[in-house]
């Protein structure tokens, strides 16, 4: 089975397309490219996020299914798969849901404020009217 890399790789000389037109077109750096056709995805020094979005742009230009490419970035190459922590048992440990911490912000919505502007015009206008 080939490698995704090998893949973009195969499909870019299928094209006769040349690395430097690729980048051109892409508006990824070359050197990004060979990367990713080397299958060395950790060598590319960005959040996993951009490099899974160059598969993705790359495998488009390049004719192939870019959703295919990026769920192959995501099994094999995401370090965020990799680094997943397992207890003793083999499994996944389970996520802790997000709970914001009490005494947080103020949250203020759309009507709260516009009573408070009334309030504020109506007390200035009664102030102007017994004070002038």
């Amino acid at each position: 089975m080939q490698t995704l890399g090998e893949r973009l790789q195969e499909a870019r000389q299928r094209l006769g397309v040349t690395l430097r037109e690729a980048a051109e077109f892409t508006k990824i750096r070359t050197d990004y490219l060979q990367a990713m056709e080397a299958n060395q995805f950790e060598s590319i020094p960005l959040a996993e996020v951009y490099k899974r979005g160059f598969v993705k742009v790359y495998a488009r230009y390049l004719r192939l299914d870019d959703e295919k490419a990026g769920s192959d970035f995501n099994t094999h190459h995401s370090v965020r798969a990799a680094r997943r922590p397992l207890d003793a048992a083999g499994q996944e440990e389970e996520e802790v849901p997000f709970e914001p911490v009490a005494g947080g912000s103020l949250s203020v919505n759309r009507d709260t404020i516009l009573w408070i502007v009334i309030g504020v015009a109506l007390t200035a206008l009664l102030a102007w009217v017994f004070f002038s």
